[in-house]
Formats: structure tokens, C-alpha cells, sequence
């Protein structure tokens, strides 16, 4: 009976282990298959991160699939530092093309808008400012005062600019009357550019004038190292001729203005080799009566080019059309005088339609007994393409008719 009993429980046990042995290889080809499957967590051990880095999850994902995922999601371009190596290289490999093709695009539109734009490529020097530079110029001819100005060239507009600052220690060109003078300064381009006259304003009783003014002369500037740019210094009479206070001449060979360049120049006496003396004539144009009116006033400083002491002069006055001589008419004589005094009114009959085509030749002459006289010099008043005092009368004869204008001017052999 025990026998029994103790047989019974030992099948028991053997068929509870049996049960137990089969449970647990089904339990554990489970797993294997769940873990080949990817469903169960895998060691930590065999997770492979970029730096010290720990990733909060642990789930394993595939390159194939890492890169899958950036494929589908390529609009997409996170800024977290949280990706994988893979995912970076392929969102740096996208950003790279798609910012090639956003440059092929503006190249493309560069290329358009260079059609239109016909300075594209052109040197700006203006674009590249430094500081002023302040140059010094003297001359053996002191005590004639400094001049002050700054010139730079504008390729914006293709000018010459200056900016006349000041004068200073200017010469009081009558010491005996008073030490002071009404100075201005006229600016000219030679050879000339154009015919304007640029002239400062007149300042009142002073020999270290103030201008602040700025005057511009259109020219190329390959051109301009072929000029003289020339300040004469006057001092205004409203009386009488205006007196010379000096000359200052720059030559723009020596002077680089692309940049803004400041000088002081010392005055210089204004040279007067070819001068033989001066005169001052009086132009007036009526056109009701067709009449050209010349008033030959007087002269001054006459020379003479023999060892005389003095001079018998007159005034030949010389009607010219288009450079061929029409008429003539002559002023009396002064006997023994270097500085005559004349007075006399020279009309001429000059239709309106004729008149822009019309210059004067004066001429001043030595009376002789036997010949023609000698010439002592000579000015041409209009019709003429080269600018000055002489030209500038003239305009202001036919811009202001009916009225006399006077002007002093240089006779020249």
C-alpha cells in the first residue's frame, strides 16, 4: 500500500517537471523570437553613442531606417543637436544642395541685372576714402599771403571740385590809404572747359578773407592732368580797375584728386611779362536803332618798346564779321602821355541777326608823322570761342542791352 502511494507521488513530480521543463523552452524560444523581432530592450552594453552622450531612449534604430526617416522628412531640417551621426551628414549633404541651387538662381539673376547695368565692374575710387592730404606750396615770391582751398574730383557727376576756403596776409594793395582791401578771387581752368567765369563773393575791408565757397568744372578725369588750375586775386574798386593782390597756379599733373586733397599755396606776384598795359572800354547795344556804341575811356601803363619817355596813343577800333575786318574808326590823339584819357564814343551800324557773329579789335598806337604808328597792343572784345574778361564784356553787353557796361582790359602784343 505504501508502495503505491510513494509511486504515485514520484509520477506526480515527474509529470510537474515535465510540464515545468516544457513551459520554460516555450517561454525561452519566445523571447528569441521576440528578441530577433526587436520587441525586447537591448543591453546597454552594446549601445554604441557619439561622445559621453546618453540618449533618454534605447530603443535601436537601423541605419537603413535612420536614413529612411531623413529621406521622408526632407522639408523638415531640425536645429536639435540630438541626432545621429548618419542623420547629420545626409541634413549637411541636403542643405548643401539646396543652398547651391539657391545660389545658381541668384547667379542667374546677377547675370540679368548686369545687362542693365552698364558701370557694373567700373573702378570707384570714391569708394575707398582715406584721410585728406595737406600739401605745402611756396614759392621765392613771399609776402604775397597763403591761399587755402581743397580740391577733390567727383566721378559721381565727372567734376572738378574746389572748395576755396580762406586767404591770408593778403597785401594791402594801397598801405597809404588804409592797411585793408575788398579781395576776391577769381577761378579758372586752363586750358579752358568751359565758358563760365567763376568768382567769389567780395569781402569787405579785410586782408585774411573768409569764402567757404565751392565752384565745379565738368571735365573727364583722364583730362584733368592736362590742366592748370589758376586763382587770380583781385581787389574790388568799384571806382576804378581792380587791383591785382597776386596769382596762384596748380598744376593738376602734380596732384592726385581722387582723393580729397588739401593745400596751402603761397600768393604770387601775377606775372606780367606779355602785358603792355591796360585800357577800359564801355560796350553798349541798342536794337531799336541797330547801334553798337564803344566807348574807348582811357588807358593805363602804357609801353613803349623804345627808350621815349612817353607816347603820342590813340585807338584804332577794328568792326570784324565772322573774322573778316568791315570797319574801322580811330580815336584822336594824346600827346605825351602813357596813362591818356580819351572819353570818345565809337558807333558802329550792326543788324540784330549780325550781331553774334560781330568781335572788336582795339588796338592802341603810337602816333608817327610817317607810317602807320607802332602798335603798343591790342584786345579782341567777342566772337571768340576762348573765354575770359574779354568774352565775359561781351555777354554782359548782350544780356544787359541798352545799358553801358565798363570793363578794364589787358592789351597784349
Amino acid at each position: 500500500m505504501v508502495s503505491v502511494v510513494a509511486l504515485g507521488v514520484v509520477c506526480g513530480f515527474g509529470v510537474v517537471a515535465a510540464l515545468f521543463v516544457g513551459v520554460l523552452a516555450v517561454y525561452l524560444l519566445c523571447r528569441r523570437r521576440s528578441a530577433s523581432a526587436g520587441n525586447l530592450p537591448v543591453d546597454r552594453s552594446s549601445y554604441e553613442a557619439v561622445g559621453d552622450y546618453k540618449p533618454p531612449s534605447l530603443l535601436s534604430v537601423s541605419s537603413s531606417q535612420d536614413l529612411q526617416i531623413s529621406r521622408e522628412s526632407r522639408t523638415v531640417q531640425p536645429k536639435t543637436s540630438s541626432m545621429s551621426t548618419t542623420s547629420r551628414s545626409s541634413m549637411r549633404s541636403e542643405q548643401f544642395t539646396d543652398d547651391t541651387s539657391s545660389i545658381s538662381a541668384k547667379s542667374d539673376a546677377s547675370v540679368d541685372s548686369l545687362i542693365f547695368d552698364p558701370n557694373f565692374g567700373a573702378i570707384r575710387p570714391d569708394l575707398y576714402p582715406r584721410k585728406d592730404i595737406v600739401l605745402q606750396q611756396s614759392s621765392l615770391d613771399g609776402g604775397q599771403g597763403r591761399l587755402h582751398t581743397r580740391l577733390k574730383y567727383d566721378f559721381r557727376t565727372c567734376d572738378l571740385v574746389v572748395h576755396l576756403i580762406e586767404a591770408q596776409d593778403l597785401p594791402a594793395p594801397d598801405p597809404v590809404s588804409g592797411n585793408f582791401s575788398d579781395p576776391y578771387i577769381r577761378i579758372s581752368l586752363v586750358p579752358c572747359v568751359d565758358e563760365r567765369v567763376r568768382q567769389s563773393s567780395v569781402k569787405r575791408r579785410t586782408l585774411n578773407p573768409y569764402f567757404n565757397e565751392y565752384f565745379k568744372f565738368p571735365l573727364d578725369f583722364d583730362d584733368l592732368k592736362e590742366k592748370t588750375l589758376v586763382f587770380h586775386l583781385y581787389d574790388y574798386d568799384k571806382f576804378s580797375r581792380h587791383t591785382s593782390l597776386g596769382e596762384v597756379e596748380i598744376s593738376m599733373a602734380n596732384v592726385d584728386v581722387s582723393n580729397s586733397v588739401e593745400m596751402w599755396c603761397d600768393v604770387q606776384k601775377q606775372h606780367k611779362a606779355s602785358r603792355v598795359g591796360e585800357i577800359l572800354i564801355s560796350l553798349s547795344y541798342l536794337p531799336t536803332a541797330e547801334r553798337l556804341t564803344v566807348v574807348i575811356m582811357k588807358a593805363k601803363e602804357l609801353k613803349l618798346s623804345t627808350a621815349a619817355p612817353s607816347a603820342d596813343p590813340f585807338v584804332r577800333v577794328s568792326l570784324m564779321v565772322d573774322g573778316k575786318k568791315v570797319k574801322r574808326k580811330k580815336t584822336s590823339v594824346r600827346r605825351g602821355s602813357i596813362n591818356p584819357v580819351w572819353n570818345e564814343a565809337l558807333a558802329f551800324n550792326v543788324p540784330a541777326e549780325v550781331l553774334p557773329k560781330v568781335s572788336l579789335e582795339v588796338s592802341v598806337l603810337d602816333h608817327d608823322l610817317i607810317g602807320h604808328g607802332e602798335l603798343l597792343g591790342r584786345c579782341l572784345l567777342g566772337g571768340t570761342d576762348k573765354p575770359g574778361e574779354e568774352q565775359g564784356h561781351w555777354k554782359d553787353m548782350l544780356t544787359n542791352q541798352r545799358k553801358s557796361v565798363a570793363m578794364w582790359h589787358i592789351l597784349r602784343k
